[in-house]
């Protein structure tokens, strides 16, 4: 093997030192990406939850119970965090992060020979730049979150699926079904990008009984991450809140994120730079510029590819983008959450087609200082002073200050965070009790045993989602405090000596005080707003002032205080700290 690499890079001396260049920049921009992280945000205090369970058992156990995602990067980053805490760094957010890091950085060099192989040379040089100084695959990337590597086995998945429909054999068909499980096992709905990719399969193949057993294989070994996505689905369907039409509700206007976030730097829920969210944008010189050129640019590239009526690209494309037109259908009809990092699993093929159409215009010069300067576009964003990949711009958040000012936690203290309580319990001192209640699970998964601290017995038998609205108006809108939280609290409150604390921890204060003003309006105004806004925030609101409204009525407060360690987003943590007289 090594004989046969020092033969290639004899014979290839240019394109060697191409990818080392494309790799070594890639590496910067990646490595500069986690120097500027900051602390782990919401979903990625999820991932180390998950996977710092004792066991692989307990990790599948965990996910199995609380999520719907499937377990394979779960499992990895336990692994990651036992091989690490050997050096002595197992729960460091940077040294964990490294896990998505490596699938980031070999998207790289492996698209150059992607693009080499299906198509040419010029379209891998082109591909492996684009990967390489894409913000939005450098920021999802090198999240603690499964994106990194799903999106890797979609381009292995991706490439091995033309290999073998082009060359047929049992090595591509054995890359084609590892690469379709190590994809099925770490994303919960690439299943559907398999399924198209069957579909494609069956339309181009000749040897359709063949397509037929291998995808048949693939399904049978795929039945247990299919049974805990299968269950988390479930669990979902019957919870109070619809996570997709009360957290990510789809509107006409996403397309324009998911274009600008695909062919510009600037992508939505990565940063608060001062460009404008919009792919059309004319309102000033840098919207141009930044924004809609490199959109067009690329679009331009994409349809090009198209008019070629290239086989293999047809091939290459066709399970992608039936991906991404089932995500926006789904999404439309408020089936499915979706924002722009949902659909990274189509990126690289969608990056080989813009590419691949780029370097089939004849005018090479042009095109080729066209596309220097969209890469320019690109290294302008990856290092503004409010950098996407910097994720402290948006998503730095407020735990670790939240745990310095946290020193004054005794043993005997009582805390209290009714929203992702267990997911900041990473940052927050070990040396308290904590009560177990989580808004979270309550309203958007389907864990009863949190329904009867907030709701009587009549109110839990028949509610479901799509009552709960009209059934929990009452006591959403008006000062109708739950009698049972009142006796849930107060159980905790007399166990309580003199001077022993009760801490409240309030994640995302603005959104609380957003959510408040709908209790300031008259009768009518609240109905129309109440069946217009998020029932789900309007709940986690309701239930958070009743518990400060309870903890006064019962303990004195003793002082509260806002913490916020972002350099620029507005979400803060409100502490609440109540003392037993």
């Amino acid at each position: 093997m090594i004989s046969r690499a020092k033969e290639y890079i004899k014979n290839n001396k240019k394109e060697t030192v191409f990818l080392i260049v494309i790799s070594l920049l890639a590496l910067y921009f990646r490595v500069f990406s986690l120097q500027h992280a900051g602390d782990l945000w919401i979903d990625e205090i999820y991932s180390y939850y998950f996977s710092s369970k004792n066991s692989v058992f307990d990790v599948v156990k965990s996910l199995y119970n609380e999520d719907l995602h499937t377990p394979l990067y779960f499992i990895f980053l336990h692994f990651w965090i036992k091989f690490t805490r050997l050096f002595g760094a197992g729960e460091n957010d940077t040294i964990m992060r490294l896990l998505g890091f490596i699938p980031s950085f070999l998207i790289v060099p492996f698209s150059y020979f992607a693009g080499k192989k299906l198509f040419n040379r010029i379209t891998g040089v082109y591909a492996a730049s684009f990967l390489a100084f894409s913000p939005f695959l450098i920021y999802y990337t090198t999240e603690l979150r499964f994106y990194g590597m799903a999106c890797l086995f979609a381009f292995l998945s991706s490439y091995y699926f033309v290999q073998y429909q082009q060359y047929g054999g049992r090595k591509p068909a054995a890359a084609l079904i590892i690469s379709n499980l190590l994809l099925l096992y770490t994303f919960n709905i690439s299943f559907v990008f398999v399924f198209f990719q069957f579909l494609t399969a069956m339309i181009f193949s000749k040897e359709k009984s063949a397509v037929l057993k291998l995808y048949i294989l693939t399904g049978i070994l795929y039945i247990p991450a299919f049974i805990m996505a299968a269950h988390g689905m479930f669990s979902y369907r019957n919870s109070i809140c619809s996570f997709a039409r009360d957290i990510f509700i789809y509107k006409p206007e996403f397309f324009n994120i998911f274009l600008q976030s695909y062919f510009s730097g600037n992508f939505f829920y990565a940063t608060n730079n001062d460009y404008a969210y919009s792919a059309g944008s004319l309102r000033n010189i840098k919207s141009i510029y930044l924004i809609l050129l490199p959109v067009i640019f690329c679009l331009t590239g994409f349809i090009k590819s198209f008019l070629l009526k290239n086989k293999t690209l047809i091939m290459l494309l066709a399970p992608a983008v039936a991906f991404l037109g089932f995500e926006f259908v789904l999404a439309h009809f408020g089936l499915m959450s979706l924002t722009v990092r949902y659909t990274l699993i189509s990126f690289p093929a969608v990056v080989l087609a813009v590419c691949f159409g780029l370097g089939s215009f004849k005018n090479k010069y042009l095109t080729g200082g066209l596309f220097i300067l969209f890469l320019i576009t690109l290294h302008n964003f990856n290092f503004s002073a409010q950098s996407p990949i910097d994720k402290d711009v948006e998503f730095g958040t407020p735990l670790k200050t939240t745990l310095e000012k946290l020193d004054i936690v005794k043993d005997n203290d009582y805390i209290l965070i009714p929203v992702m309580g267990k997911l900041y319990r990473r940052y927050t001192p070990k040396n308290a009790r904590y009560l177990d209640f989580e808004i979270t699970d309550m309203l958007l998964n389907d864990v009863r045993k949190y329904y009867p601290l907030v709701f009587d017995n009549d109110t839990i038998s028949i509610l479901n989602r799509k009552n709960a609205r009209e059934i929990l108006y009452d006591y959403t809108v008006y000062n109708t405090k739950s009698a049972a939280l009142e006796k849930y609290l107060q159980g905790y409150f007399k166990k309580l000596k003199k001077g022993e604390k009760f801490i409240l921890l309030v994640n995302n204060m603005n959104t609380i005080n957003s959510m408040s003003e709908l209790y300031t309006f008259e009768p009518e105004k609240k109905r129309r707003l109440y069946y217009k806004n998020s029932l789900y925030y309007m709940l986690m609101t309701r239930i958070v002032f009743d518990i400060l409204d309870i903890s006064n009525e019962n303990l004195k407060l003793k002082t509260r205080f806002m913490i916020n360690d972002s350099k620029y987003s507005d979400n803060n943590t409100g502490v609440f700290v109540f003392v037993k007289e």
